[in-house]
């Protein structure tokens, strides 16, 4: 049974709305919410899952269309229908522009609503249908994700042409691809809790508006490919256990002042011997392999965080500023002033 939340600013039409007969011998629609005007409506879509809004446009606080717009832009709900007056005709047009799926207009007439939940019923089955078939490849795409395996890019792009099947509209090809994307994030962010210092997760698993000319598929596939890369920047192909656990230790623990023999002191093994393991199994040193880690906690923190350079720097372990300075421009090719202006557009701090 599908979810309806109606929103009206008068007490007495949500009550009349509630006990329309259509709704006592419609078995797969249900009043379950309401609220008295778009923000209370938007309380409602943040703490609990509704298929549909049925919303009237004018209203204290939050109009009906400051509703559509927040809920849309959040992808709470895709399912919203306007309820509008005759003179109030232009506004539902302008809801219509904005992602309405349809509009009503008072008083209501049964056989249109009728109507309107039937076409809604179908449009919600389709999707839901489309996330079922999508199902068998969302099983193994978190898998090949964690496995930084590319065939993960093979299942995103099948996933997004069964979805282009069911979903021809712009917005809801944008609404559907984000749910799975959504999907992926809950999937393997327990395993990768630790990567979020190193990455945006939100923008990450966000797949962005696309500009004219541009493939859906295409777009997915590459957000797939992105996430597949970022959550394995630091990925070593060696099997060698003890290898992978200084990886594994140096990655969680960046900003713990480790070196070469704290390291060894905690994984209880001689020090020399590590060097020459680490040097043997991936070709590059162990102070090397440190600092690159570093630099990318660093390119985080200069992009998502307030805090100063000079933070930054004494936050790695780095207390003279300008070394840590030629050591970023080293790595990265920019200063970190140079890097925070041209990548955020933050404050050079």
């Amino acid at each position: 049974m599908y979810s309806i939340c109606i929103v009206d600013d008068r007490e007495i039409f949500r009550r009349q709305f509630k006990r329309f007969a259509l709704f006592r011998s419609n078995e797969d629609f249900q009043v379950k919410y309401e609220a008295q005007n778009g923000q209370e409506a938007m309380e409602i879509l943040r703490s609990t899952s509704v298929d549909m809004v049925i919303t009237d446009i004018r209203m204290p606080i939050m109009d009906g269309l400051e509703l559509l717009k927040t809920a849309k832009e959040e992808k709470l709900c895709s399912c919203i229908v306007l309820l509008s007056e005759y003179s109030d005709f232009t506004y539902a047009k302008q809801g219509i522009v904005l992602g309405a799926f349809d509009y009503l207009v008072k008083p209501i007439d049964m056989g249109m609503l009728g109507d309107l939940l039937e076409r809604a019923k179908e449009y919600l089955r389709s999707r839901a249908q489309g996330i079922a078939q999508s199902n068998s490849e969302m099983r193994i795409l978190p898998g090949l994700i964690l496995k930084n395996d590319s065939y993960a890019e093979v299942v995103g792009k099948q996933i997004a042409e069964k979805i282009l099947l069911l979903e021809t509209d712009g917005d809801g090809l944008y609404l559907r691809l984000n749910e799975v994307l959504h999907q992926l994030r809950e999937k393997v962010e327990p395993d990768l809790s630790y990567m979020e210092k190193y990455c945006c997760f939100d923008e990450l698993f966000l797949l962005k508006p696309i500009q004219n000319g541009d493939s859906w598929v295409d777009v997915f596939v590459e957000k797939i490919r992105e996430i597949r890369m970022s959550v394995n920047k630091f990925f070593v192909s060696t099997k060698n256990e003890l290898i992978l656990s200084v990886i594994n230790l140096i990655v969680r623990n960046i900003e713990d002042n480790l070196s070469l023999q704290s390291v060894a002191k905690l994984l209880f093994v001689n020090k020399a011997y590590l060097s020459h393991l680490f040097k043997q199994e991936l070709g590059i040193g162990f102070t090397d392999y440190l600092v690159s880690v570093k630099i990318e906690r660093a390119k985080y923190l200069l992009g998502y965080s307030q805090m100063k350079i000079y933070e930054i720097s004494t936050q790695l372990g780095y207390s003279d500023t300008e070394y840590f300075s030629r050591i970023f421009k080293q790595i990265t090719g920019k200063k970190p002033t140079e890097y925070r202006v041209m990548f955020f557009g933050g404050d050079a701090g």
